[in-house]
């Protein structure tokens, strides 16, 4: 063997604390890649159910629709029942607030009209706000049916 053959000669014990410290850092990177995904799901209050709910309007009167909210994970859908149904869509729920959207037909014209709704539930109570473009942010409050 040659003198830099045996300079560059790595012990067996140096061999194995490489490789400990070679399946180390791949566990760590493997941890570091998946565990964020294991503790970013936000805890989702169940607020799926039937609510009464009392919209305060532009012209200060109040309209009662029921809101149907269905409820997969923080995933949320459902209908809002009044003169007419309208769909929920875009809908999330974190922790005990909600944010969802929903396409309005105005009477007049018969164009429909964005609605963004946002609010918190409480136990059975539920409140926010909704708001669109023409007629800016109003209250609604209301309960869950049969609570």
């Amino acid at each position: 063997m040659t003198h830099v053959e045996t300079r560059n000669r790595v012990s067996p014990s140096a061999m194995r604390r490489l490789a400990r410290g070679w399946r180390l850092a791949a566990l760590l990177t493997l941890t570091a890649l998946y565990a964020p995904g294991l503790y970013a799901q936000a805890e989702c209050e169940d607020i799926s159910g039937a609510w009464a709910v009392e919209l305060t309007l532009p012209d200060e009167n109040t309209q009662q629709v029921t809101l149907t909210l269905e409820q997969v994970e923080c995933e949320l859908t459902g209908l809002i029942e009044g003169q007419n149904q309208t769909p929920i869509e875009d809908g999330k729920v974190d922790g005990a607030t909600f944010t969802f959207m929903a396409t309005a037909n105005n009477q007049a014209d018969g164009q429909g009209i964005e609605i963004a709704w946002e609010g918190t539930v409480e136990g059975d109570a539920i409140s926010g706000t909704w708001s669109a473009a023409m007629i800016g942010s109003l209250e609604f409050t209301g309960t869950r049916a049969g609570g």
